[in-house]
Formats: structure tokens, C-alpha cells, sequence
């Protein structure tokens, strides 16, 4: 995995590795505030997200990565 949990989730989306909706999850598992539609903003940097939420996406990757 990546130092940025961004670009390590934009690996798994392109690599068809899962879905945008199945990252959401797994993120709002891990305690993830942020919308669908956020999240995705946040993946491809279009917003810049709060320390803690890029955390919980580093958690999410890393779970759907089988980390």
C-alpha cells in the first residue's frame, strides 16, 4: 500500500479490484462520516477530507486490500 490511502484506493478502483460503493461501505464500517459522493471526491482529490476520515480510508483499503 501507498503512503496516501487516496491513491491506494484509486488503485483498487481502477484495477476493478471493487467498486466505489463497496469502498463506502467499508469505509463507513470503519466509522467513515462522509456520503458516497464524498468519499469519491475524496479519492480523487477533488476535497480535501479531515486527517481522521483519510485514517479510516487507510483502514478500508487495507481491509478490502486483505491487509
Amino acid at each position: 500500500m501507498t503512503d496516501d490511502p487516496r491513491q491506494s484506493a484509486r488503485n483498487l478502483l481502477q484495477l476493478d479490484t471493487v467498486t466505489i460503493e463497496r469502498l463506502w461501505i467499508r469505509y463507513w464500517a470503519e466509522g467513515g462520516s462522509a456520503d458516497l459522493l464524498e468519499l469519491d471526491a475524496y479519492v480523487h482529490e477533488a476535497l480535501r477530507p479531515p486527517a481522521f476520515e483519510l485514517t479510516l480510508l487507510g483502514w478500508a483499503t487495507e481491509r478490502l486490500q486483505g491487509g
